[in-house]
Order: structure tokens, then sequence, then C-alpha cells
């Protein structure tokens, strides 16, 4: 329980992408000490059969998949592959193992309390990270999100806890439970993320909503509706209150954008819906089906690795069978739960369920419009399995072969748990010269920055996208002239490109390097392969036109550049180069109209 609810704050100081193995490495090191832990209920059978279909549709996918080793050990940045899926599977047998029944009170009261202190951690820092400022590091001009990395998983981690404590809080009055509701609202928002402040204000609504029916048939009216309208006056004055997140709430910008990327998402889909795309091969389909629209609106600068909704995402990484079987497992959880309280006394465990119950299903509304993430996803496994935990192992005979076959699986997922806390771990410390790295090619000290990547994959050989980190950060000085750092840019990306042919960002690391080196020519084919696949992109059509414009093509370079300013939102770099090109050109009226769209661009 220490691990489970330490994980949201777990990160690696110093690393470049900090957040999400190290968390990885905990969880791990907890699902292996859950199975060790005495056990006081058990998954149902039912369960146990839809956990095996879970996990044997996916494995089904990833073999059929075109990249077999990127379904099978995930992707960059959040590496949810087949060990990840164990993980989570894991995690819900061990929230029925250790919090279901009756006599798992103690360890129910310790994920609460818990919870409350994790909670009492992130909610100064993430008001500080609302405030504007960055505590933990971080650029001004991008959304924080403390620990976790992300604004919308910290909002997620603030809903869940807030949603799972709000039952204790209301009917206990359990002190530390109340304190850490208030603490994980706050949490959730400041964390600026919509879905999240909407789902909490209707399920605390709900919550405060039944709570004040209880106070009015009481004789108590005025505590009804005090209770009900502080609710929601408290959150309103925090919403308004603090500035980028009642900006948040009025933009359509990523409401809009998230429209334009389901239907993207669709088309890439359309084809593959029975068995999906495979973990981690979605960033590498979607750029072939996307539109002028979705450019000028979205922009296709930092391409999307997920659906940013959880239907699409299971059906990309695992298909339409995947996507039904933990369908099934959400019904499940729905069912029992909504069963066993509404025939629970009002106790410890009926006030645990409904929480449970309610964070699981907030959770998965807020899904809708984002994606799985270690950090938020482990908790909600484990309050799954609380949920669908039944019968006391003790009843059962334990020398019977069907407990000795149990204690022999249990065994073994305890020491493959311990070799993913292992593997994950000095997976985790590579980060650091990954970030070593980035600095150094940053600073132009390519020889030594190429040493660090070098480490950095020694000691995450499974890891394809080693080389097109290690290639972009490179590719970023090589923007600067830096002739050394293009050369270590086309190296780095033509190893990116030959172990992921298909990958849409290694080709432009690869385009750069190469017009960096004065291969122009060879820059030209990359390029033209990059448009064929996507003509939507607007970088590759940027650089074709300063590849053009070095062979003295001007007007094919202004063709280039005018087409690569209509696929982006953010048209100033390639106005300002459309405007030089038709003064060399000597266009001069046509670079006064281009000035003019530019200053309305800013």
């Amino acid at each position: 329980m220490t691990l489970l609810v330490a994980t949201p704050l777990i990160m690696l100081p110093g690393g470049f992408h900090r957040f999400v193995l190290p968390k990885l490495a905990i969880l791990f090191l907890a699902l292996c000490l859950g199975l060790l832990a005495p056990a006081t209920s058990r998954p149902g059978r039912p369960t146990v059969l839809i956990l095996a279909a879970i996990v044997g549709t996916y494995v089904i996918a990833a073999l059929s998949s075109g990249d077999l080793s990127a379904a099978i050990v995930g992707r960059w940045p959040r590496y949810e592959g087949l060990p990840v899926l164990l993980l989570y599977v894991g995690l819900l047998v061990v929230g029925a193992r250790v919090l279901g029944g009756s006599s798992a009170s103690t360890s129910r009261r310790y994920l609460v309390h818990g919870l409350c202190f994790s909670m009492l951690v992130l909610a100064p820092i993430a008001v500080a990270e609302a405030a504007g400022l960055r505590p933990l590091g971080g650029a001004d001009d991008i959304r924080p999100g403390a620990t976790l990395g992300n604004a919308t998983d910290l909002g997620l981690a603030g809903l869940v806890a807030c949603l799972l404590l709000l039952p204790p809080a209301l009917w206990s009055k359990n002190k530390l439970a109340q304190i850490g509701a208030a603490a994980a609202g706050v949490v959730t928002v400041t964390s600026g993320s919509r879905a999240c402040i909407l789902i909490l204000v209707i399920c605390g609504i709900m919550l405060f909503g039944f709570k004040a029916f209880q106070l009015l048939k009481s004789g108590k009216p005025v505590h009804a509706i005090v209770a009900l309208l502080g609710f929601v006056g408290v959150a309103a004055v925090l919403s308004w209150s603090i500035p980028s997140v009642a900006e948040r709430l009025f933009s359509m910008e990523t409401v809009t954008g998230r429209v334009y990327l389901w239907e993207a998402s669709l088309q890439a889909l359309s084809g593959n819906m029975l068995l999906g795309l495979g973990a981690g091969h979605f960033v590498d389909i979607l750029p072939s089906h996307l539109s002028d629209a979705f450019a000028k609106n979205v922009g296709t600068e930092f391409p999307a690795d997920s659906p940013h909704m959880l239907l699409l995402q299971l059906v990309s990484a695992g298909g339409l069978f995947f996507l039904l079987s933990v369908a099934a497992a959400v019904c499940m959880v729905l069912v029992v739960g909504v069963g066993r309280i509404r025939t629970s006394p009002l106790n410890e465990h009926k006030l645990f369920l409904m929480g449970a119950l309610t964070a699981t299903c907030g959770y998965g509304f807020a899904l809708m419009t984002h994606f799985t993430s270690p950090g938020t996803t482990a908790v909600v496994c484990v309050l799954a399995g609380a949920i669908l935990g039944k019968a006391p192992v003790q009843n059962e005979a334990i020398d019977s072969p069907r407990g000795r076959a149990s204690d022999v699986a249990r065994i073994s997922a305890v020491g493959l748990a311990l070799v993913g806390a292992i593997v994950a771990g000095v997976a985790a410390s590579a980060e650091i010269p990954m970030k070593s790295g980035t600095d150094l090619a940053a600073a132009g000290e390519i020889p030594r920055a190429t040493e660090e990547f070098e480490q950095a994959k020694a000691l995450r050989p499974w890891d394809q996208d080693i080389d097109l980190l290690a290639a972009q950060a490179f590719a970023v000085r090589a923007v600067k002239g830096d002739t050394t750092a293009a050369a270590a840019a086309t190296t780095w990306a033509g190893t990116a490109v030959e172990r992921n042919p298909s990958s849409m960002e290694a080709l432009t690391a690869l385009s750069i390097g190469q017009l960096g080196t004065g291969d122009v020519q060879s820059a030209r084919k990359t390029l033209d392969m990059q448009i064929e696949r996507s003509p939507w992109t607007s970088e590759p059509h940027l650089l074709r036109g300063l590849a053009k414009a070095s062979g003295q093509d001007l007007e094919g370079a202004i063709a280039d550049i005018e087409r690569a300013a209509a696929l982006t939102p953010k048209p100033e770099r390639a106005l300002n180069i459309l405007s030089e090109l038709y003064v060399v050109s000597g266009q001069t009226d046509k670079a006064i109209e281009v000035e003019e769209r530019l200053a309305r661009a800013r």
C-alpha cells in the first residue's frame, strides 16, 4: 500500500523523461509484495477468465501487428506494452486479494490514509504550478503536471483520490479523509483539466446530493442546503479564481482538436478494427490519415501517440476483441460494485466500495478525452480488484490441487514482477544519460553527447526510440548550422528509420541531418517520401522548400513554403522564410502581402 500510494509522487530528478519508468519500477515492486501479502479474499473465476481474455486478445493482436517488438514492449514515453498490461492485471488481482472482504479493513484504511498524504504533497505543487511557478522545473509555456508529468494525469490522480475519499469524508466524519478529499479536489481543479473538473463536479453533486437528501429526511434542511451549495460554491470559486484554470474552462481549442483527432483516428483504424494497429504503432500510422483541417486547426508539430479516447486506444492497441474483453471487466466491476453497495450495511467497507466504484467510473469517463498512464491507471486497477474480491480464501482447502496450482501461479507471478521491477529500474537509470546527451547536443558537445546516448542505449537496448530521441536532439542543433550535429543526426536517424521505417519523426530528423551535411539530393528523396505518405504534415514541406531554395529552384521553394504555412496553426516561421524568398526572387509586392499575413498571425 505504501508503494502504491507513493507512486504518483515518484519521479527521477535529472532524467530526460522523469515520470514513467521510475513509477513502473515501484509498481512492479508493489505487485511483487502484494502477491506475497496474506490474502483476505480472491478474484472469482469469472474475473480470472475475463483477465485471461484481456491478455490473450492483446497477445494475438500483437503477434499480428506490423511491429512485434513495439507491440510487446511498448513505445516511449509510457511503454504500455505486454509487461505493463500484465502489471495492470496483476494489480487488479492484488486489489482483490488484500482489499476485498470484511477482514481487510486495516489495508483499506491504510490505502485511504496514504492517498490523503499523497494529495497533501501534490496540492501545494499543483497550486504553485497553476500560479505560474515551476518548483519541479519545466518551461513556462507548457502546462506542467507536478510529479505526474502531464496536467491531465495530475487531474486524474486528484479526481480518483477525491472520489474515493468523499464517502468516508461525508459519512464517517473522518477528519483525515476530509482534509485529503479537499486537497485532492484542489489538485484536480488546479490541473486545469476540464474533463476531470466536470466529472468531479458531477460526481460530487451526486454524493453531496445524497448526503443532503439524508439530512433533509432527518429534519436538517439548512444543513442539507449548506452541504450541497457549499460544494458547488467551493468548486466554482477555485475554478474561477485561478486565471490559468478559468482560461482553459472557456477555451474551445483542445475540444475541437480532440474532434479532429478522433476523426483521423477512426480513419487510421478503419481497416484494422479487428486486430488493431499494435501498441505504439498509432503515432506512425496516424500521419497518413490526417487532413488539411486537422493540420490547420491542430498542427502536426507534435504527433499524437494516442487517440485520446479510451475506446479508440483499446482498439488501436489490441482490436475489437481486446476492447470487448476490457468492456466485460468494466461491466463486471459495475454490476458487482452496485450489488455489494446495495446489500451492505453502512459501515467502513460500504463507504470504501462507494468511493472505489465512483472513482473507477469517474476515471473511465475522464479517459474519453485522455489516455491511460501508469501513474493513474495502477490505483484504479487496485480499486477495481477490491470491488471484485470475493469469498475469504481461508474457507478453501489450500492443499487441494486447485490451491497448489494457484500457489505455483502466484509465486511465478512474483518472480516475473521482481524481474519487471529490476528491468524497469535499469531502464529508468537510462534517463540520466538521455538528459545529459540532450543537453550536450544543445550545447554543441557532439562527441560527448554521442557517448551519453550510447550509454543510454546500452541500458535500454530493447527501446527503439532511443535512436529517434538522440536523432531529434542532434537535429535541433543541426538546424543552427552545426555540421557535426547534422552528421550525428543522420547516423542516429538512419538507425531509427532502419528499425522503424514508418516513423515520420525519424524521417524528419534524417532529412534535417542530410540537409545540414549538404546532401541535398538525399534530403529531397527523404522528404518526397514523407510528403507522399502524409501530404498534410507541415515540416516536410518546409524542409523541402529550403532544399529547393538551396538548389536555386525558387518557384518550387515558394510553393512548398506556402503549403507549409497553410498546414499549421502557427505559420510564423514559414511566413518569415516565404517573405525572404519573395524578396530574393524580386517579388516585393508578394513579400509585402506575406508580411501583412505575418502581422495578423502574430
